[in-house]
């Protein structure tokens, strides 16, 4: 890749996100009813966790890129909370691996819920190939991310 397409993939991608927190999270986030104690990084975490059955501190930390103290106080918190358990790794022991608890899949299966309708919402108007063109077109970064 030449430095001038490697400079419109950087761009592209910040563009992504930053619009993805504009137009979702960060609206999410102030219409939601979680818990008044909840930071955003600790709903990264459960949210985290909800599309993982179960992944070691390093692993959560290196995802979202919260340091090492951090992110023990903010996993220790939610484990306070019962949304989160500690387990150890059938296969290793000396392993940890963090998952939701049943309380912190009611939590999510709550956000959840509140997301998809206020997705729809959100597309409404929206013309139906659009959107699923764009569905495909974010199915297809997933998977392509995924292999690299």
């Amino acid at each position: 890749m030449d430095d001038m397409k490697a400079k419109e993939l950087h761009d592209l991608l910040y563009s992504l996100v930053g619009m993805f927190h504009q137009k979702f999270l960060c609206r999410f986030r102030k219409e939601y009813k979680s818990p008044p104690w909840m930071k955003k990084n600790h709903a990264k975490i459960i949210n985290l966790l909800y599309r993982n059955e179960r992944l070691t501190a390093t692993e959560i930390g290196k995802r979202l890129d919260i340091e090492k103290g951090s992110l023990t106080t903010l996993i220790d918190q939610l484990e306070e909370r019962g949304f989160v358990v500690r387990e150890s790794d059938p296969a290793d022991r000396r392993r940890i691996l963090i998952a939701l608890s049943d309380g912190g899949r009611e939590e999510m299966n709550r956000a959840m819920d509140f997301y998809a309708g206020k997705l729809n919402d959100f597309f409404r108007g929206v013309d139906p190939q659009e959107l699923e063109q764009f569905m495909q077109s974010l199915r297809y970064a997933v998977t392509f991310l995924n292999k690299i």
